[in-house]
């Protein structure tokens, strides 16, 4: 399967998967005969990163044997058939008795990784019925100092997507924006993991009420505004600190967590790492002077870091406008070795590296470049114009099989500062760019996503975005995108200005970016929408169902909670599985209020399930 997997999974396992993805290549023709191979493991990690770089049906032999580099290949492909293949299910008919006994003895259980046991403080707790105004499986709170960042998504390890899913084992990282972090223990903390993910009211895998906080931590002195990313093997998970007290710019971190006393039970009293087990390597990235990198220490406020997991390396960028390359940020030592300066003083978006291509891309807010990775430096292979004022804040999505990109906008090219948000799609030559309007311009336009449809043919699917109204840049509307035969996007879009996931007053407020999941039978879009303040209309999370293309602008969300205080973070989803609670999306509230559901004026992680949002 390529040097990512043997090197993690060892051999046999690489075989191992080899054997999966040729049941895949069949499993359309005979999904239910094609069930997954007993006694083999098979970790998954799901972050920010997964929605932003594509791998469709019907690529060239060269373009698959490219993407296998790429775990997130894998991943790709595993979300859109896994419930065709049974994968990380228990049996429909499976008793709730058999499920909690199993939630039980994995709660248990010494850890399968040689961590040893889990060494929760937390008891099963008795099954609580029901609340039937309450729309939230669990709400967690994050503290009083700030939740998960704007427009970025907490990241899922998932330890054996070929097994019940694992209470003990699978767990969920945040970063917390904006902390009051400061040295010694018991401060708020700025990056946390829960397990016990399958829990809720009523019935749930783990026989709980509450996740458990499987660490908390305080690193460095400040908090963090981007998405984290987990090692494949989800020992190691990487982030980035930003504001930075003694010195005002980002830190990357590389932060091996434990298990056991000490590691903090709570958002507000985070262990300080290295403590006990735990260990942390952090790497002054903007600050060091080496191949094209000038020493100009800078905050970082729009680009997450980006795993190379074939190659060990991390792309970061910073708002000084440099891309940086860092080798060794799991399997070694993480080092600076070369950068280049793509805009001076820009803030740059994060990167997204394209194995097929073998290009990075990224974006200043108004241009699109693309760079190629040596040994030693990058060479420039191109840039485009999109936007006249700085309106592209998240990183392209890459369609790596069909060769092109999508940019989401505020503004458009026209004139010195735009005239409407547009999603364009762009040839990875960076050579054209085709634009649809999703409303008037405005100051935040996130990324979209595509139907199931898409990745079995484009010129078939449909792009869902959330751009604003048309007689309004300040109140979100949805919109779809549709393709031609030849896979050209529609400069008009096939449904506009949908206003029925923003309640009767439409009030201002904004999108998160939208997700969508297929598992195997239903193909949902999620959307969280929030404005501070709001009353009616926001701080919700809806749900559409995209088995067919949505065209009428009156199609409202199957499915609404309520009470999302600010509206949510980027959603990350999970498991397609039976389990009680085990199909789930996870993302973090934006503000505060005294009714928040994880506690009066705190900000809160919280799970609902895939199906209901219940």
């Amino acid at each position: 399967m390529g040097s990512w997997f043997s090197n993690v999974y060892g051999r046999g396992c690489a075989v191992a998967i080899l054997v999966v993805v040729t049941v895949g290549c069949v499993a359309a023709q005979d999904a239910e005969d094609a069930p997954a191979q007993p006694g083999m493991r098979l970790s998954v990690v799901q972050d920010w990163s997964n929605r932003h770089i594509l791998f469709t049906n019907g690529g060239t032999p060269e373009t698959v044997a490219a993407t296998q580099r790429d775990p997130r290949s894998l991943n790709n492909w595993l979300s859109r058939n896994a419930g065709l293949l049974g994968l990380g299910r228990i049996p429909q008919k499976a008793s709730e008795d058999d499920a909690r006994e199993e939630g039980a003895r994995e709660d248990n259980a010494e850890r399968e990784d040689g961590r040893g046991r889990r060494g929760s403080d937390f008891p099963p707790r008795r099954v609580k019925p029901r609340n039937r105004h309450s729309r939230v499986d669990w709400a967690m709170s994050l503290g009083p100092s700030g939740g998960m960042p704007l427009a970025e998504a907490p990241a899922k390890f998932t330890f054996d997507i070929n097994a019940t899913p694992s209470c003990a084992n699978d767990f969920i990282v945040y970063t917390i924006s904006l902390g009051n972090v400061t040295a010694g223990t018991g401060k708020q903390a700025n990056l946390v993991a829960f397990n016990n993910l399958y829990s809720g009211t009523g019935t749930s895998l783990c026989n709980r009420t509450t996740p458990t906080f499987l660490w908390s931590y305080a690193v460095g002195t400040g908090g963090s505004d981007l998405s984290p990313a987990i090692s494949l093997d989800g020992k190691k998970v990487a982030f980035i600190e930003n504001n930075v007290t003694t010195s005002n710019r980002a830190i990357f971190h590389v932060v091996t967590w434990a298990t056991g006393a000490g590691q903090g039970t709570n958002a507000t009293a985070g262990a300080v790492v290295p403590n006990g087990a735990s260990s942390v390597v952090s790497l002054d990235y903007t600050n060091i002077t080496t191949a094209g990198c000038p020493a100009n220490g800078a905050k970082n406020p729009n680009g997450s870091p980006y795993v190379d997991y074939g190659n060990d390396v991390v792309y970061l960028t910073a708002g000084n406008g440099v891309l940086y390359h860092v080798k060794g940020v799991f399997n070694g030592t993480p080092t600076l070795d070369y950068c280049i300066t793509v805009t001076a003083s820009a803030s740059l978006t994060s990167p997204v590296y394209d194995s097929v291509t073998n290009k990075v891309y990224v974006s200043d807010g108004r241009n699109v470049f693309a760079y190629t990775p040596g040994a030693n430096s990058f060479t420039a292979a191109g840039s485009l114009q999109i936007s006249s004022h700085g309106g592209i804040i998240l990183s392209p999505m890459v369609d790596s099989t069909n060769g092109v990109m999508y940019v989401f906008s505020s503004n458009n090219s026209a004139g010195t500062t735009g005239t409407n948000a547009i999603v364009s799609q762009i040839p990875l030559a960076l050579t054209s760019h085709v634009d649809a309007a999703i409303g008037l311009k405005s100051t935040f336009v996130w990324v979209g996503d595509f139907d199931n449809a898409y990745f079995n043919a484009p010129s078939g699917g449909s792009l869902y975005a959330c751009g604003n109204q048309t007689a309004s840049g300040s109140k979100p509307a949805l919109y779809t995108l549709s393709f031609t035969a030849a896979g050209v996007m529609n400069t008009t879009p096939a449904m506009s200005n949908n206003v029925t996931f923003n309640g009767a007053t439409n009030p201002n407020g904004m999108c998160s970016p939208l997700t969508s999941f297929y598992d195997g039978t239903n193909d949902r879009l999620f959307a969280g929408v929030g404005a501070n303040g709001a009353t009616t209309g926001a701080n919700v999370m809806t749900m559409f169902n995209i088995n067919a293309r949505i065209t009428s602008n009156a199609t409202a969300p199957v499915a609404t909670a309520i009470n999302e205080i600010g509206g949510t973070s980027g959603i990350t989803i999970d498991n397609i599985s039976a389990s009680p609670q085990a199909a789930s999306i996870y993302f973090g509230t934006l503000f505060t209020s005294a009714s928040a559901p994880c506690g009066a004026n705190l900000y809160c992680a919280v799970k609902l399930t895939q199906s209901g949002l219940q």
